[in-house]
């Protein structure tokens, strides 16, 4: 590890210095290519003076890490350095891709092992499987494992100077009041145990077992993630490194633009009934408060709190440290389920829409009217495709009723609990944040204006849902060639 000074200011009062900390380092991105991590990429490219990214790339359907850059550089996300940066080419020049195979020990090959060693500085673990209905063993490879692997060759990073592993507020959800320290409560003997016992499973067995060992765990994600906290604590406390936990996150607030969003996953998926004027009411608490995180102020949380593990590191006497957790939650300011379908129609831009969506999408406390519906709306799909069949056309109705239902159902443990939190560790890190730095990383969730956000919220949706409706129309004019 590098014992090189860098001034993140003073040590016991006065501000972080966040650009300084970026200023001419190297940062390794895991899941650049997801969600967060292209609003990661185009925060640093744009607003920091990096000198190099490197992202960790799995090949994918043929396509190399190389040709899957180039596609996220094409996105419509970059388009602010494109339009207001005059050295753009150049600040895309410094996002090197590199080939990743997580499932190997060795997860580059040498020679860019090498590279990394040797350069990077600044690690963001922020890739896993979000899949809520994984097998157990297959959640544990990926959003475990993997990490494992990555903090191993991190290890041998000659100038590393800060890890941000990116897990989830709800690695804990079994617990009411969540604090920022790393349970280390693994059930079944731990991990290891878990991970030995699955292996000598069928593929039956595995799912049947899955739900055993879940316990009061809704899903294996979270409970992966809660497997992934506790080996960080137990494996790599020595190094410079810290979990950050991030609630749901959902379309941005203000960057790169208002409503901006490439998927449908969680919250977001769930409000796409809304703007396409469809019908669909789900099961939960309207009173229920979740906590919520626009893209963009998550982004802003992880680079502060990047420079804030590095600043702990020098500052704090040499003796054993506790891993930071950064709970990025704010307990104000919230607003309840009850209200979402509301505040999602006041984006749309038709009067009529607006009243008509606030009867057909709500959330239900008694479950089977969610049910009636559902059966209903399935009903009314499968005679739409079968008409279209009858005109030679395929339709997909039931398909589309299926992944809103799917998605419904697997988040429906959150819109039915709610939890406290400390966030001391965030409020400190704002309250660090040098006058400059405050602009530049905006993420103080108890300064969000909710209804000013989702005036961008359905439009962002809607442009999504029009670019994969375009990529769908060129694929299948690609396959018809």
């Amino acid at each position: 590890m590098n014992t090189e000074t860098i001034d993140t200011g003073p040590v016991l009062e006065g501000a972080l210095n966040v650009a300084e900390f970026y200023r001419d380092a190297t940062v390794l991105v895991t899941g650049g290519t997801g969600f967060i991590g292209k609003v990661l990429v185009e925060k640093l490219l744009r607003c920091f003076e990096v000198k190099k990214i490197f992202l960790l790339i799995r090949r994918k359907a043929n396509v190399s890490a190389t040709d899957r850059l180039q596609q996220m550089l094409e996105g419509p996300i970059f388009d602010t350095i494109r339009s207001t940066a005059p050295d753009a080419k150049e600040r895309f020049a410094k996002v090197v891709a590199m080939d990743a195979a997580f499932d190997r020990e060795d997860i580059v090959d040498d020679v860019d092992k090498t590279k990394l060693c040797n350069e990077v500085q600044i690690v963001f673990h922020v890739m896993a499987s979000i899949r809520f209905n994984e097998v157990l063993d297959e959640a544990i490879a990926i959003n475990v494992t993997s990490a494992q692997r990555l903090y191993a060759l991190a290890s041998s990073m000659a100038e590393l100077r800060s890890i941000v592993h990116v897990s989830t507020f709800y690695a804990n959800c079994d617990r009411p009041y969540i604090e920022e320290r790393i349970y280390d409560d693994v059930p079944y003997g731990g991990l290891e145990h878990i991970q030995l016992f699955f292996k000598s499973l069928s593929v039956e067995e595995k799912e049947r077992m899955t739900r055993v060992v879940l316990g009061n765990m809704p899903n294996s994600y979270v409970f992966s993630k809660k497997c992934a906290e506790a080996m960080v604590g137990r494996k790599f406390g020595h190094l410079p490194i810290g979990i950050f936990r991030p609630p749901i996150v959902i379309s941005s607030y203000r960057e790169p633009e208002p409503g901006w969003v490439d998927c449908f996953h969680g919250a977001t998926g769930l409000c796409v009934p809304v703007v396409l004027g469809k019908t669909m009411w789900y099961y939960g608490k309207p009173e229920v408060k979740p906590f919520m995180s626009p893209v963009d102020h998550t982004v802003s949380g992880m680079l502060a709190a990047a420079c804030d593990i590095y600043r702990r590191q020098c500052t704090i006497l040499p003796v054993e440290k506790p891993v930071p957790v950064y709970n990025f939650t704010f307990e104000k300011n919230r607003f309840a389920y009850g209200d979402m379908v509301e505040l999602v129609c006041s984006g749309l831009p038709n009067v009529l829409d607006r009243w008509l969506s606030r009867i057909k999408c709500r959330i239900s406390p008694w479950k089977i009217f969610p049910q009636m519906l559902l059966w209903l709306m399935t009903l009314q799909a499968r005679i739409a495709d079968e008409i279209l069949a009858w005109f030679g056309k395929r339709g997909s109705n039931v398909k589309i009723v299926s992944a809103i239902t799917t998605l419904s159902n697997a988040v429906e443990y959150f819109r039915c609990h709610m939890w406290t939190m400390d966030n001391s560790n965030v409020k400190r890190m704002l309250s660090l944040l040098s006058r400059d730095d405050a602009k530049r990383l905006d993420f103080d969730g108890e300064q969000i204006d909710w209804r000013d956000y989702h005036k961008s919220y359905a439009k962002g949706i809607a442009m999504e849902l029009m670019r994969k409706n375009d990529r769908r129309k060129s694929s299948m004019a690609a396959n018809r060639a």
